[in-house]
């Protein structure tokens, strides 16, 4: 009996794993990748085909000329196109959203399509250890900039003194040093440093390197030019969307940190809320982790810009309340273990 009650004790504690949502995302989750489309009328420029290795990008070079009028029907978005050359960026599915943002067809377009300084900045900072990047886009109004500043600066000192890390996190090179009994989901597969931490990076809306990485943040969806957007990035450039700053509370950050620093729960990640965001980076040289990812899932974290369905100004803010959805597999998982955990006591009981 005393060997039951001890693996169902094991079994309920295996139901999550204890590596943190922004480490497991991290190390484990390969970034969704985008479909880039070079739109030419005759043979397409050799400058505007050269695409860096260590992007999530697909690419794609198509003369129209050279396509029947029903394979021109079949590409998406070439409706939207005035001028040639052109860009058409599609997201990936996790967008949901199949619209695909238009470029221009020059080597500048490109290039601030594939990277930019701002984005260069979140990767060294999710990649030196930092839980989860805060990314202020500062609008026309300066005072509302500062005052989300400063809120978001306060609230983050605070969620830093307060949020402890899981306990049962294992270091790679401690295993075979804690015991038998461990997971694999619990060990780290990286040297990163695994602390709480968050890092706010500003920009504004008004810079001319981050217009492309700004369309993709909010995924062309509306929002007033004056109002600061913020915007939480994780894991390899992951991020539930941009939310106005008008409206989000010292509670909607303090519960969104609290939940991106918590232990993980196992599930598939295709078909999460949020999406992933286009990104420069050689993740597994940085990380030094050659191992098969596991997919895990983030329920709702906040409710964005995203989540609108159209582009036309809304009266109500793109935050209103802060959601956490419990997967059912987690929930079903730990009534399973009570329940045989309370009979086993009961049957000790008896006898």
């Amino acid at each position: 009996m005393k060997r039951l009650l001890l693996f169902l004790c094991f079994a309920i504690q295996a139901i999550a794993c204890q590596v943190p949502v922004f480490r497991y995302a991290l190390e484990r989750w390969e970034a969704d990748t985008f479909r880039l489309q070079l739109i030419t009328r005759g043979n397409p420029p050799t400058d505007l085909q050269t695409i860096p290795k260590n992007l999530n990008l697909e690419f794609e070079a198509l003369d129209l000329d050279t396509l029947t009028p029903a394979q021109q029907l079949s590409v998406v978005g070439l409706e939207k196109i005035t001028e040639y050359p052109s860009f058409l960026l599609h997201p990936p599915e996790s967008w949901k959203n199949p619209e695909p943002l238009v470029f221009e067809g020059t080597s500048a377009a490109l290039q601030s399509i594939i990277d930019s300084p701002i984005r260069q900045l979140i990767k060294n900072d999710l990649l030196s250890g930092h839980s989860t990047v805060w990314l202020l886009v500062e609008g026309t109004d300066e005072e509302a900039n500062e005052a989300t500043y400063q809120q978001l600066q306060e609230t983050l000192k605070k969620a830093q003194e307060q949020i402890s890390l899981p306990e049962g996190v294992i270091q790679a090179d401690q295993i075979g040093k804690v015991g038998d009994n461990i997971s694999l989901d619990d060990v780290l597969r990286s040297t990163i440093p695994l602390r709480i931490s968050f890092k706010i990076e500003r920009v504004l809306r008004s810079n001319i390197k981050e217009q492309s990485f700004l369309r993709i943040l909010t995924a062309n969806r509306y929002s007033p030019p004056e109002e600061p957007l913020v915007i939480p990035i994780f894991g390899r450039g992951r991020t539930p969307g941009p939310l106005l700053g008008s409206s989000i509370t010292p509670e909607d950050i303090i519960n969104a940190c609290e939940y991106l620093c918590g232990a993980c729960s196992c599930q598939v990640k295709s078909g999460n809320p949020g999406y992933d965001l286009l990104f420069l980076a050689n993740w597994r040289k940085n990380l030094q982790s050659g191992l098969v990812v596991i997919d895990k899932e983030l329920p709702a974290i906040l409710p964005t810009l995203n989540d609108e369905i159209d582009t036309e100004p809304k009266d109500s803010s793109a935050l209103n309340s802060y959601i956490v959805e419990i997967p059912p597999t987690l929930v079903i998982g730990t009534l399973v273990g009570l329940c045989l955990v309370i009979g086993t006591i009961v049957i000790l009981k008896k006898s």
